[in-house]
């Protein structure tokens, strides 16, 4: 039996839940898709520096699981913060889905190499999930103060 059906106050945030998870399995997949996207052309070597730049395929497929782990601990973080703070699940819920769409549009831009380094589409992709992590931190707050 799930956690969601022994306490009835988390079910309201089930779709949250779910988006954390989707996450979670996408930045695994990210770590599984290393070695066969970043290491069998020998063009990076694990465990030291990048080599190259934004037009290698390999950086820009390590770049984007990195970016993926410094990311994944403070969304995870932020919403078990809102549902523990007892945040509208509504607000929660959406908050977490545009922050894994935007997270979901960002790896898929980065990996095709589409649009500037910094500026363009990629930065929207950043900027929007960023944004809507930092919403999701301010109504934690709220929650909590008010």
């Amino acid at each position: 039996m799930s956690l969601l059906a022994e306490i009835p106050s988390l079910a309201p945030y089930e779709p949250s839940i779910l988006a954390l998870a989707i996450l979670c399995l996408a930045v695994m997949l990210q770590t599984f898709a290393l070695a066969p996207l970043a290491y069998l052309k020998e063009e990076q070597v694990p465990g030291i520096p990048l080599r190259g730049g934004h037009e290698l395929f390999s950086f820009r497929v390590i770049r984007t699981h990195l970016n993926s782990v410094e990311n994944l601990p403070v969304f995870g973080f932020s919403l078990a913060v809102a549902i523990l703070a007892g945040s509208g699940p509504t607000l929660v819920n959406a908050l977490a889905a545009i922050h894994v769409v935007f997270r979901l549009a960002f790896w898929g831009v980065y990996y095709s190499g589409v649009g500037n380094v910094a500026g363009g589409l990629r930065s929207i992709c950043f900027t929007g999930g960023a944004l809507a992590n930092l919403v999701l931190i301010g109504v934690s707050l709220y929650s909590l103060i008010a």
